[in-house]
């Protein structure tokens, strides 16, 4: 299953199936300054970060939320200062659109590892915008669960993500945040990855899933996220 149909998919639990996102976005909004101008959420799913922009007292002008699944822009808080925006950060057409709303910032939470050319990706949002907020998901996410089925990661490591980054942004921060999310069972959990749409369409097979049932190791997934912030070197 492509990444795509994966989201679309799995757009009605995601909302509760999220946890790890949710965190992701208070630190996306924690970086903030306000006011902030016009700001973008690529791969803005069901709305985190706006909503945690609007229960905060930051001050903003417009908000435009970006994502290439209907399904999670039809769940996204809607608004007069709002704009949904059917759009693929992998897609050149995306960002020639967003150069041309006058933006000053770009975010994005827990999205960019699905990139397939982080490089150019990162390259793109710096011509958008001056500053950018991202947190990243990086390949030790998972890393217990890939160990036991003998997985490579799908996405990027944690040192080609901050390489990607320094390519076209002045950074600022550069954090690393790791999180252990408990579940009952690793049938629970593995169900937590199919209903939250982090696997990104990975499929493993039935063989492979019933060994890590078998012999996953942990009550835990492991998660690694990498949050970058700075200012483009290519937008004035």
């Amino acid at each position: 299953m492509k990444i795509k149909e994966q989201f679309e998919k799995s757009a009605n639990s995601y909302e509760v199936n999220s946890k790890v996102q949710f965190f992701g976005a208070k630190h996306i909004v924690n970086e903030l300054k306000s006011p902030i101008g016009n700001i973008a959420d690529l791969g803005c799913g069901s709305g985190r970060v706006y909503k945690e922009l609007t229960n905060s007292s930051y001050i903003y002008n417009r908000f435009y939320a970006i994502d290439f699944a209907k399904n999670m822009l039809n769940l996204h808080p809607k608004g007069k200062n709002v704009e949904l925006i059917e759009g693929d950060f992998n897609s050149s057409d995306t960002f020639k659109h967003l150069e041309s709303l006058n933006l000053d910032t770009i975010v994005s939470a827990s999205a960019l590892q699905w990139a397939k050319n982080l490089d150019a990706t990162l390259s793109a949002c710096a011509k958008c915008a001056k500053e950018g907020v991202f947190l990243i998901f990086s390949s030790k996410t998972f890393k217990s669960l890939h160990e036991c089925g003998e997985i490579d990661s799908p996405i990027y490591s944690k040192d080609d993500i901050i390489k990607s980054f320094k390519k076209s942004y002045n950074a600022k921060k550069i954090e690393r945040f790791n999180y252990n999310l408990e579940f009952n069972t690793t049938l629970d959990m593995l169900r937590y990855i199919k209903k939250s749409g982090v696997s990104g369409g990975l499929n493993i097979g039935y063989k492979k899933i019933k060994y890590i049932i078998d012999n996953y190791p942990l009550n835990y997934l492991e998660f690694e996220t990498i949050l970058l912030v700075g200012d483009s070197i290519t937008k004035d």
